[in-house]
């Protein structure tokens, strides 16, 4: 009998470790806190020249995990990850914004469950307050029981997808909820100063801000760091609002909060390309209150993927992992990741083909298609033709065309190398690339070998040409002299055909 009782108090204790252990009957809500395009510059994370209490005060109620990276350094593969638990390559929603048109769709594996549909199988109310932007076919109403109504529709003119609705006061008196919120992000506004002294804080300024050795030190690319600095006050203060209300209405005490930002900063080589300030994110887990394993105030410093978010707020939960994700749960006992791997394929008007190798100290980087280089005008260049003086993406491009970068600086403009490699405690910013090095050809190999195994795990559906409709997608969404990738010659040949 003793020895029963034992090991179901070790078995109590296990469960505990990997879920958020609560009073018998009392099912905790799991709330996500979706921010956009921002790097985890907060004080929470080390960061010196700005303050983010508000953060700082919900990471002191958790964990902070130091190094999390994302799936893909753009959100709507990401997205689509995250709600799946799975790699964007492995279900084909890799590419940037996709399946949005009646001609080309993509579906999701018959196995696959969204987290909502997860959640509200087991008896949860779930919400989404924010933008869905999936990159599949799914009916609103299966993922959410609440703000349908409110949420727009879906089409081919809405690419970003359903900008959602509900909220937690909307979920029915006892009963629990998983929802999804959005606050301000990493995309600056032109009011951001004015709105930032009206809340009495003090914005950054460009002359303070120090400038990555990957870009060179321009008034437009300082301007561009410190608006980065501001967007996370604003992010701040919304978070401290947030938190307000939960404790006003009375859940701060029995919520499991996520808060996570999609990708990393909007700078140039940041956002949708696989470099470490385009996929590392802020990622810190709280539940206020709760009896859990994770102590209040910790600091994680293992590498995590973000698609971990998935399989992390079913345990806590205390709800069973899928075995089809890629997902894990980060509160394990077993947890642990030697790799975090990552892509990226199409990003909007530009096609190209990337795949990451993150590790604890290294990361390797392969480029597949190195006939373009790795700035292809993409569609934030285009739009910054309108006003290319203030453009710190069209100020550098010029520079780099005239000879006058550093060759760090200049090489996303140039011809593209096939493979990378950073050590990251002695080269942060990732500007020596250790992969002709033959002192590191051992390294190289191992984590080259890593990436092949995961491509054939995956089925990694980026390999393949794109089809006839998916194609169409693209060339009737951006007009002509947007699409500069090599797919699109036969555009240009069009044209020279029809020019009398």
């Amino acid at each position: 009998m003793k020895a029963q009782f034992n090991q179901f108090i070790l078995l109590a204790l296990l469960t505990c470790l990997a879920s958020v252990c609560v009073a018998d009957g009392v099912e905790p809500n799991v709330l996500w806190i979706d921010i956009d395009d921002q790097s985890p510059w907060y004080s929470a994370y080390d960061e010196q020249l700005i303050q983010t209490p508000n953060i700082d005060a919900l990471a002191s109620e958790g964990v902070v995990f130091r190094r999390a990276y994302a799936p893909v350094p753009v959100c709507a593969p990401t997205r689509s990850a995250m709600i799946t638990g799975t790699y964007p390559i492995r279900t084909g929603t890799h590419d940037m914004r996709s399946g949005r048109t009646p001609e080309f769709q993509i579906h999701l594996p018959p196995d696959t469950k969204t987290l909502p549909e997860l959640f509200r199988e087991a008896g949860y109310e779930t919400f989404a307050a924010t933008k869905d932007d999936f990159n599949f076919v799914y009916d609103r109403n299966a993922l959410y029981s609440i703000g349908n109504e409110k949420a727009k529709a879906v089409d081919a003119k809405n690419w970003k997808g359903s900008m959602g609705g509900g909220s937690w006061r909307d979920v029915t008196q006892g009963r629990p909820f998983y929802g999804k919120i959005a606050i301000a992000g990493g995309k600056g506004t032109q009011d951001i100063h004015a709105h930032l002294k009206s809340l009495g804080l003090e914005p950054v300024r460009p002359a303070n801000v120090r400038v990555p050795a990957q870009y060179p030190d321009l008034p437009q690319v300082r301007k561009h760091i410190a608006t980065h600095y501001n967007t996370i006050l604003m992010t701040d203060h919304a978070l401290g609002e947030v938190m307000a209300q939960l404790k006003k209405d009375g859940l701060w005490g029995n919520t499991i909060i996520f808060l996570y930002s999609d990708h990393g900063s909007d700078l140039p080589r940041s956002k949708e390309f696989v470099y470490h300030e385009g996929l590392q994110v802020p990622f810190i887990v709280a539940a206020p209150g709760l009896t859990t394993a994770m102590r209040p105030g910790s600091q994680r410093n293992d590498i995590v993927s973000l698609m971990d978010i998935t399989a992390t707020s079913l345990a806590l939960a205390g709800l069973p992992v899928p075995g089809y994700m890629d997902s894990r749960n980060t509160f394990d006992p077993d947890y642990s990741r030697e790799y975090v791997f990552s892509s990226a394929d199409r990003m909007s008007n530009v096609i190209d083909r990337v795949r990451s190798v993150m590790g604890t100290e290294f990361h390797y980087i392969r480029n597949f298609l190195t006939d373009r280089p790795l700035m292809n005008w993409g569609h934030r260049e285009m739009i910054a033709l309108a006003a290319p003086e203030k453009s710190s993406f069209l100020t550098i491009r010029k520079l780099a065309e005239a000879g006058k970068l550093t060759p760090a600086q200049a090489a996303p403009y140039g011809p593209r190398i096939a493979e990378e490699l950073y050590h990251l405690p002695s080269d942060p910013d990732e500007v020596v690339n250790l992969a002709s090095d033959p002192r590191y050809s051992a390294q190289l190999a191992e984590m080259r070998a890593a990436l092949a195994a995961w491509i054939v795990d995956t089925g990694d559906k980026g390999q393949y040409p794109r089809s006839k409709a998916a194609m169409k997608e693209i060339t009737d969404r951006f007009p002509p002299d947007w699409l500069r990738s090599p797919e699109f010659q036969y555009l240009q040949v069009k044209a020279d055909k029809a020019t009398p």
